[in-house]
């Protein structure tokens, strides 16, 4: 083969890694493979990536160990294509030959390998390849410096995240868009909230990727003012009118703020609806336990000729579990296989265990979770034992309960549901042991929360504290109010 077929074949292969033109890619591979000229680290790199990115896993790990000599793109192709395609694990091995044959990282190297630790929960490895990013002086490079930042926030570090979002030098959109999915992702909505309000003081623009993350905190902490300001920039914006996901955010924001109706005007104006589409407003009429008009909207969405992916199954189970329709969640349940396509998931068995258990019909549930071809996770058996709870089975409630101390030994809630039913039925001996074991892990009732906006201003109340100015006022009028209710016929204005 001479130099000008190979130069040839070359720019052919980039075309094929461009386009994703994976029977090109083939011949190509043949007459290499034909010429015997698999030395050449260039070729066989194009290939590589040709294959890679069509997502021809398997044919670029054997071009990949074939190659007799490997530059850092081929080492960076393999990676990256493991981590992209969510193979974590063996986009760390990889990385672990690399280093035993004396490579060192690049910034290219960096990145892809923070998302598969991330992905694998491999904290120290993580911190580790951030120690190489200092030690090598990337720190500088805004992709390197983004993905150090989303391991830390995917692994919920979010003290040192925060930290390291401080010291960044250079902070665009997407860094911003980082810490405010993370923190609203983590529970800290009001957090994340905030460092929307310092993105637009440092006169950052918004974009389509943050707009999603921040509807997502204004839902999550019920903050209706802001997400309608968020929506009245969407309107005003010729870039953000028609995008589907902003849109899609915005059905999901006004559900969980209690504005349906919102989401529906939200819904009927949209011009082009996808799957997402679809299942976030099937979802929000499950929320609201509206679930004949959720099955609706499914039927029409199959009407439109779009296939519900598992996602979808899961938002119709959960409507029929928050409405009682157990006849059409177990229709839809065991018709999976024939009519979608698909074996149920842990979240489908999560969702009729959760169906089942909350009308009291226990021993079915614990019937399919015995009956699972899945590895029963902490999701089914929690809905096991919610349902034991609301029904206060001691039995059931048990085998539920200490599933769980297996699964997750640090959630409290657990500890504090079997003390329920053991205290409905005067068991004096299982709530003495229960405690004990949660003194013996150190773990503490988190106190309940309720809050109100007012204003912009977000105030919220403690169970047991009494540090908000105005607890005190609020409390005598709420017993005033708890009167009106007593005492039928007395006037409100006479108990005010």
């Amino acid at each position: 083969m001479t130099y000008k077929t190979a130069s040839h074949l070359s720019i052919l292969l980039r075309s094929c890694a461009t386009h994703s033109l994976i029977s090109q890619a083939k011949q190509i591979n043949v007459q290499i493979l034909l010429s015997n000229y698999l030395d050449n680290v260039t070729l066989q790199t194009d290939l590589l990536l040709a294959y890679s990115k069509s997502g021809f896993l398997q044919e670029a790990r054997k071009v990949f160990d074939r190659m007799p000599e490997r530059n850092m793109h081929s080492w960076n192709i393999m990676m990256s294509s493991y981590a992209q395609n969510y193979c974590y694990s063996d986009a760390i091995c990889i990385f672990d030959n690399f280093l035993k044959l004396g490579f060192r990282p690049d910034h290219y190297t960096l990145p892809p390998l923070f998302k598969a630790v991330a992905g694998v929960g491999e904290c120290y490895l993580g911190f580790v390849l951030h120690g190489w990013v200092i030690r090598l002086g990337y720190e500088g490079y805004v992709v390197v410096g983004s993905s150090v930042l989303d391991f830390y926030l995917k692994g919920g570090e979010l003290v040192e995240a925060k930290r390291l979002f401080c010291n960044m030098l250079w902070r665009d959109c997407g860094v911003w868009n980082l810490m405010i999915s993370g923190f609203g992702r983590s529970g800290f909505y009001v957090e994340a909230l905030s460092l929307v309000r310092n993105m637009v003081e440092e006169g950052v623009k918004l974009d389509a990727l943050v707009v999603p993350s921040i509807l997502s905190a204004c839902g999550g902490e019920g903050d209706l003012m802001k997400g309608k300001e968020i929506h009245g920039r969407v309107v005003k914006s010729a870039l953000f009118i028609f995008d589907v996901v902003i849109s899609n955010s915005l059905i999901d924001m006004y559900a969980r703020c209690g504005c349906l109706n919102d989401s529906e005007k939200v819904f009927r104006n949209m011009r082009s609806l996808n799957v997402v589409t679809w299942t976030t407003m099937i979802s929000c009429y499950g929320i609201h336990g509206r679930a004949e008009e959720s099955l609706d909207v499914f039927k029409k969405m199959k009407d439109f000729g779009l296939k519900p992916n598992p996602v979808t199954l899961t938002a119709v189970l959960a409507s029929c579990s928050h409405s009682g329709l157990i006849d059409e969640g177990q229709r839809i349940f065991y018709s999976m296989q024939s009519d979608y396509g698909f074996e149920p998931s842990v979240e489908h068995y999560a969702c009729m265990v959760d169906l089942l258990g909350r009308f009291g019909y226990l021993e079915e549930a614990l019937g399919l979770v015995q009956r699972m071809k899945l590895e029963a996770t902490a999701s089914v058996w929690g809905a096991l034992l919610g349902g034991c709870v609301m029904h206060k089975n001691v039995n059931i409630g048990e085998i539920a309960a200490h599933c769980l101390f297996e699964l997750e030994p640090g959630n409290f809630g657990n500890y504090i549901a079997l003390c329920y039913i053991y205290q409905s039925h005067g068991i004096s001996d299982g709530i003495a042991i229960t405690r004990a074991k949660m003194r013996e892990l150190g773990l503490a009732k988190s106190p309940g929360c309720s809050w109100i906006t007012i204003s912009g201003t977000v105030h919220k109340f403690y169970q047991g504290c009494h540090s908000h100015p105005l607890t005190k006022v609020t409390c005598e009028v709420l017993d005033r109010m708890i009167k009106v209710l007593i005492l039928p016929g007395e006037p409100f204005y006479n108990i005010l």
